[in-house]
Order: structure tokens, then C-alpha cells, then sequence
């Protein structure tokens, strides 16, 4: 008997690719938190030498915008700026207050529209969880975004009302003066190719899950259809061993046959006499219909 059913090879597959998956997370993680040391070092060398500092894109790349959906889904014509939005260049702290000018049922949140790495994010409403859509989470609470427009969902309330104040604070460090380093260069496209592999092993994991509960569905309801075999053949030999029992006790019984003592003489043709009418034919014993209903279970068994 074979033992490597297709169910546990499945299952051997998922996880060898959960722990490919999860060395890969290891991988990615080391490597983003590798960028980061890189750009704190860089910024506290920007503080240092203040006339090497580089100069940054417009001050508009580094913004943070709030994107509210009042029903028609999200635009560039439904957002909100911070009024008192500031950012610190030296340790990249940034803090905004947005203030919704109507009632909105979704939210989205963009910290910039440049490659970079969030930290230390609060919201000021305990209820709205904020979700990075496109981002890579890091150990901690460390969020990489390696392309443009990064961007978190804001989730929690089903409605959010006009004139709701959401107060946001988190540590901005944008990757894009880092790339002409050959050296980030290189861990930029190892992390990339990480999580792009991740995102491949996440889907075909996800598909090995589908298959595996497709097969697991298959097998319950062919486990159900022989369980139902099985009662009715039960039911079957049963019912065969009454009917064996009855055709016993018949058997052994002494048989009577109620013979008439005279025949009245009808003139038939040949042809007639050889069957009898209906109304003169004997109706049968008790033997001869249990002997047919014998036959027909037997029937019903037979394959």
C-alpha cells in the first residue's frame, strides 16, 4: 500500500513553500532594515555637513495627501492637504491633521508619491487601522515601499462624517537619493526580487490551498456516496435473509393443494382449451409469490 497519497504530497509541497516563504520574509526584512541604516546614516551626515546636503525633489513629493471616496470611488479632485503639515528633515518626522469636508465611506492616506520607508506611524483615532496596500512590512513596525505613490488604506468605521479631524505622525525616509549608491542600488534589486518571488510563492501557495480543499470536498462526498452503498446493501441482505427465512418456514410446511372435485364441461375450441380463462385459472399459493418476490430482490442484486 502506498503511503504518499496525493492529499500528503499536497501537503508536503504547502510546506515547503510556507518555510521558502518565510526565509524569503527573513531575507527581505534584513535587506530593508539594511536600507534604513543606510538612510539614517546618510541624514545624520546631512546634519553634519549641512553644505553637502543634497537637493531634494519639490517639496510637493514628500507631502502627504488624504484621498476621501464620498461614493464615487477615489480621484485627484477628492483629496485633502494638511494645513499645518511640517516635515523635519533631520530625523524625518512628519505631522498633519486632515479635516474631511464631507462624509466619506472609504480612506486613503499617501505619505508621498516617492519610493520610501515609514516607521513610528500613529493615527490620532485608535478605531481606523491603517493597511499598506503596496508596501513591505518590516520587522517592528517598519514599512517599505519600493515604488512610487505608496499609500495605506484607512479601515475601521463604515462611515467616516464631515468634519472629522484625523491627526497622522510618522518617520518619511525616501529611498530616491540613495539611487546612484551602487551599494543600494544593489540591495534595492535583491529586495525587489524578493518580494516579488514572495509574491509568486503567495499565489501558488494559494492556489495549492484551492486544490488541496477542491480534492478534500471531492473525497468527502465519494466517502458519502460508498457510506450510502454500504446502508442500502445492508438493507439489501437483510431484507434477503427475511425473505430466505420466510421461503424456509414454507418449505418445510406441509404443502396443501385445494384440487376442485369436478370440472364443468365447456365446449372450447382446441386452441381455447389449452389456456383457460382467466376466471377459471387458479390464483397462486403463498409459496409461488414469495418465491417471485424471492427472484426479484435477487434481481435487484444482481450487478
Amino acid at each position: 500500500m502506498m503511503n504518499d497519497t496525493p492529499e500528503a504530497a499536497l501537503r508536503s509541497r504547502i510546506a515547503d513553500l510556507e518555510q521558502q516563504l518565510k526565509l524569503a520574509d527573513e531575507g527581505t526584512s534584513r535587506l530593508a532594515q539594511r536600507c534604513l541604516e543606510l538612510e539614517k546614516q546618510l541624514q545624520t551626515f546631512y546634519a553634519a555637513h549641512p553644505q553637502k546636503e543634497r537637493q531634494t525633489d519639490s517639496p510637493a513629493l514628500v507631502q502627504p495627501l488624504l484621498y476621501y471616496d464620498a461614493g464615487f470611488g477615489f480621484s485627484q479632485k477628492d483629496t485633502v492637504k494638511a494645513p499645518d503639515y511640517e516635515y523635519d528633515e533631520l530625523n524625518g518626522m512628519v505631522t498633519a491633521t486632515f479635516e474631511l469636508p464631507e462624509t466619506a465611506f472609504n480612506l486613503r492616506l499617501d505619505p508621498g508619491e516617492l519610493p520610501c520607508c515609514i516607521t513610528d506611524f500613529v493615527f490620532s483615532d485608535d478605531r481606523i487601522l491603517c493597511r499598506p496596500v503596496n508596501g513591505v512590512p518590516l520587522h517592528g513596525d517598519g514599512i517599505l515601499f519600493l515604488n512610487n505613490d505608496p499609500n495605506f488604506m484607512l479601515e475601521g468605521l463604515n462611515r467616516f462624517p464631515a468634519g472629522m479631524k484625523l491627526g497622522v505622525s510618522y518617520c518619511y525616509f525616501p529611498l530616491e537619493p540613495l539611487a546612484d549608491d551602487p551599494l543600494f542600488a544593489a540591495v534595492l534589486e535583491g529586495v525587489q526580487y524578493f518580494q516579488k518571488t514572495r509574491v509568486c510563492e503567495q499565489k501558488h501557495l494559494d492556489q495549492l490551498e484551492k486544490t488541496t480543499a477542491d480534492q478534500k470536498q471531492t473525497i468527502e462526498a465519494l466517502q458519502k456516496n460508498l457510506s450510502e452503498l454500504h446502508q442500502a446493501n445492508a438493507e439489501l441482505t437483510a431484507r434477503c435473509e427475511e425473505l430466505r427465512s420466510e421461503l424456509d418456514k414454507l418449505s418445510t410446511a406441509p404443502l396443501r393443494l385445494d384440487v376442485p372435485s369436478a370440472q364443468p364441461a365447456v365446449p372450447f375450441p382446441e386452441t381455447a382449451a389449452q389456456t383457460p380463462p382467466a376466471a377459471d385459472r387458479q390464483s397462486k399459493t403463498k409459496l409461488e409469490h414469495l418465491g417471485d418476490e424471492v427472484l426479484a430482490e435477487l434481481a435487484k442484486l444482481m450487478p
